[in-house]
């Protein structure tokens, strides 16, 4: 069952955790591209639309018009092989509904022509929870981040090509609650505060 946590009445200017997984549980990123692409379907919906047509001047008009940057921020986010995690800043209502189902709509039509498969992919709609408090955005922050370390995936957070950690080394203005890089990535791989404080955060996590 979903969390008692689960909001879908979203508030604007307010920090979500958003997620979902696989349907059945099934893995959703099979190769690399899968995750590329899942990646490109963030970038064009959520960068300044000029940096967009930038990367990519062929892209199609239909895309372009649905870009949301004026709308939404991403904070953190991390692939993982059978559901995702995205922490997102909203400055208008309907900001991430639009955004989730852009994103979900497109990756999915993409996974199943690719693998000739036919239905959803995700488990019904996404997952959003409230981040109610600055606190609880930094535990968040950490907890999307380590996601693939826990897994077993990796040994270190920055190994991992498909999430926002090594983004949030080059600039993060979370980086400076903490005073330095340094102080940062400690507080990343406090695995004794990270679990003292797991089960403040553990209704804002997947289920």
């Amino acid at each position: 069952m979903p969390s008692r946590f689960v909001v879908r009445n979203l508030r604007k200017n307010s920090y979500y955790h958003a997620y979902n997984i696989g349907v059945e549980n099934r893995n959703i990123f099979l190769d690399r591209q899968d995750y590329k692409t899942f990646l490109y379907y963030l970038f064009i919906y959520i960068s300044p639309l000029e940096t967009v047509k930038a990367r990519y001047p062929d892209l199609p008009p239909r895309l372009a018009l649905k870009n949301l940057s004026t709308e939404i921020i991403m904070v953190a986010y991390c692939l993982m092989p059978n559901h995702f995690h995205l922490l997102l800043k909203q400055k208008t209502i309907e900001a991430i509904s639009k955004l989730m189902k852009q994103v979900s709509n497109g990756y999915t039509t993409y996974f199943n022509v690719k693998y000739k498969r036919v239905g959803s992919l995700l488990r019904g709609r996404y997952k959003s929870i409230l981040v109610e408090s600055d606190y609880l955005l930094v535990q968040m922050t950490r907890f999307v981040h380590l996601n693939p370390l826990v897994a077993g995936l990796v040994a270190i957070p920055g190994e991992y090509p498909w999430s926002s950690y090594v983004n949030h080394i080059a600039n993060s203005g979370i980086i400076n609650q903490f005073g330095s890089l340094t102080e940062w990535e400690k507080f990343h791989l406090d695995q004794n505060s990270y679990e003292q404080n797991l089960i403040k955060i553990r209704n804002l996590t997947i289920d």
